[in-house]
């Protein structure tokens, strides 16, 4: 096992890696297996955080951003966690990414507190009649632009297309796709509103004079759509994911994530 708990020991990791100068308080890094990576852009803040890696060849990436990361994080065996540039992070927020799946988070999203996103159910489920599983563990794709509410939970295999809303105490079941800018709430989740889009402007900051200036929004930014030849087939980017090594899923996130800044990459 090896643990970091400041930037001065990150030269001591022997089978582990990372990468960049993350700023560390109150912060801890655990690996319990090998060939793992955290990868950090510049203007990443480890405040209050807790991330653990339970086996090996595992990548975490995060952007930049300004808010800070203080989430508690654990991902397992064979995994990716990928959380894109200028997120608004909430604490407390809790990831757990298991059983080799991935996990992928776009750009200019807003993850509200007590916000929870699984893969797995962490036990498996049998079939009585069948004796077959019943949960299988899967990939979670929440797209850009995203806002996932106060104590929302996001299930594995739920995948989030960009502009979507999730309401506050939202819970999104296994597997479901949301399409790109409704709005959705409930426990479980239901359509409560179609063809919506938000901005993150902060309304407790407005004074009166701004609050009677924002009745309407003429740009389109915040529309998404499925594009031929744009829109990631998100299925097959995960699969590809996990037949990567640590080094391979690096190079194929900065291709396909960091350069790739196409609008509808993850419209659903």
């Amino acid at each position: 096992m090896e643990t970091v708990t400041s930037v001065d020991d990150f030269s001591s990791l022997k089978e582990n890696r990372i990468t960049g100068n993350p700023k560390m308080s109150s912060s801890k890094i655990t690996f319990h297996g090998s060939g793992n990576v955290l990868y950090c852009e510049n203007n990443v803040n480890l405040v209050d955080c807790s991330i653990l890696f339970g086996g090996s060849n595992s990548l975490i990436y995060l952007s930049s951003t300004n808010s800070n990361y203080s989430f508690n994080l654990h991902i397992f065996q064979n995994s990716v966690v990928f959380i894109g540039r200028d997120n608004n992070l909430t604490p407390p927020i809790n990831i757990n990414v298991q059983e080799h799946q991935n996990l992928i988070i776009g750009d200019e999203g807003i993850i509200g507190s007590g916000t929870n996103i699984r893969t797995s159910d962490a036990h498996i489920i049998y079939d009585i009649n069948t004796k077959k599983r019943v949960n299988h563990s899967s990939s979670v794709l929440i797209g850009d632009h995203v806002w996932l509410g106060h104590l929302s939970y996001v299930s594995k295999g739920v995948n989030i297309g960009s502009g979507s809303i999730i309401d506050n105490y939202s819970y999104v079941p296994s597997y479901v796709k949301l399409e790109s800018n409704n709005l959705y709430g409930g426990n479980p989740i239901n359509l409560l509103k179609k063809e919506v889009f938000f901005t993150k402007d902060y309304v407790g900051n407005f004074e009166n004079e701004y609050s009677e200036n924002v009745d309407e929004y003429v740009s389109g930014i915040y529309v998404y759509s499925q594009k031929p030849g744009e829109t990631l087939d998100f299925n097959k980017v995960s699969s590809l994911l996990s037949n990567f090594k640590v080094e391979e899923k690096l190079d194929f996130i900065e291709k396909l994530f960091i350069r790739n800044k196409k609008h509808d990459r993850f419209s659903i």
